[in-house]
C-alpha cells in the first residue's frame, strides 16, 4: 500500500499541514501510520474516500 507524507497528502487534498495535525488531534482523520519519529503518513485508501473515488 501506498503511504504519503503529511505534507504530500496536505498538498494533495488542498488543506495545509496545520489542518491534518488539528483534524488528527480532534479524531476528524487519523493517520494511517504514526512512525517512531512521530512523523504522520496516510494511505492511498483514506486519499482516495477523501477525493471519493
Amino acid at each position: 500500500m501506498k503511504y504519503y507524507s503529511i505534507g504530500q497528502f496536505a498538498k494533495l487534498i488542498g488543506k495545509t499541514e496545520q489542518t491534518l495535525r488539528n483534524w488528527d488531534k480532534t479524531g476528524v482523520l487519523k493517520p494511517a501510520h504514526v512512525a517512531p519519529s512521530e512523523f504522520r503518513y496516510y494511505s492511498q485508501e483514506q486519499l482516495n474516500h477523501f477525493l471519493g473515488g
